[in-house]
């Protein structure tokens, strides 16, 4: 099959933690984890329209917009992604143990095709926005977040969802940097409005940030802690601000964060 160009969105998404499972579990135990971890997130990806193109490890691989195209493919990626993360709490309570998840998600060109040979072929994407959502899968950890959503699945589904600001990276792979952001829920879920109000202190502080204004970063922050003391990329901003503060950042710096391991 000739490969051709395709806008999908792609999502990743592995069990937090696994490594450690591994070794805490014994392999029939992690066998049958995997096996209803895959049930579930298979048939989520499905119910969305979406395709299972591969299992990786403890890892899934799902394609939306490829082979079949619905027109609002980003939507259907970002509501699986808020199913997976709904599904947790009831897997967990199956399997007897807490479970977490990370989720990446990334919009753009790939190019779809049959790979494999004469007895055996596969449908499978390739490119630069696969790459990209294994990445943002990746940096859940390091933000402290369990999904992490690329420049183009954001700006695609922000009327529908309410997401927050979480960096500017530069990925492997990746020349320039890219906006990520995390997803908190459908804007018709109905979300606390006091919380919807303190997140616009956040995001404003965020901006700060960029800008340089440490000095009123620090007070934004600050006050969005008040409210919620454990918040991690309030409490991870603050930090910063504070060393930026005793040690400004030379001229040229950007806030981008450069991640040079996958």
């Amino acid at each position: 099959m000739q490969g051709e160009r395709r806008q999908v969105t792609v999502l990743f998404a592995d069990i937090a933690g696994y490594t450690a499972l591994s070794n805490e579990l014994d392999p029939e135990e992690i066998l049958a984890l995997l096996e209803r971890f895959f049930d579930r997130v298979d048939w989520i990806v499905k119910e969305h329209g979406g395709h299972i193109d591969r299992h990786i490890g403890d890892c899934v691989m799902a394609i939306f917009g490829a082979p079949i195209a619905h027109g609002n493919d980003a939507e259907r990626a970002i509501r699986a992604a808020l199913a997976i993360r709904e599904a947790i709490p009831e897997l967990s309570a199956r399997l007897g143990r807490p479970l977490g998840i990370h989720i990446g998600v990334a919009g753009g060109q790939v190019v779809a095709s049959g790979i494999g040979n004469v007895s055996h072929r596969e449908y499978t994407v390739t490119g630069d926005t696969v790459n990209l959502a294994s990445r943002l899968e990746g940096l859940t950890r390091t933000y402290g977040v369990d999904i992490i959503l690329g420049p183009t699945a954001t700006e695609m589904v922000r009327d529908e969802f309410h997401v927050r600001s979480v960096a500017r990276v530069k990925v492997k792979g990746k020349s320039e940097p890219v906006e990520i952001a995390t997803l908190i829920a459908a804007r018709s879920a109905g979300i606390d409005p006091e919380f919807l109000h303190h997140l616009e202190t956040y995001e404003e502080a965020f901006q700060k940030f960029r800008q340089r204004e440490f000095r009123q970063t620090k007070i934004l922050l600050s006050r969005f802690l008040e409210f919620y003391p454990n918040d991690f990329l309030a409490k991870m901003y603050l930090e910063r601000v504070l060393e930026y503060e005793q040690t400004p950042p030379d001229e040229e710096w950007n806030a981008v964060e450069v991640f040079k391991k996958k």
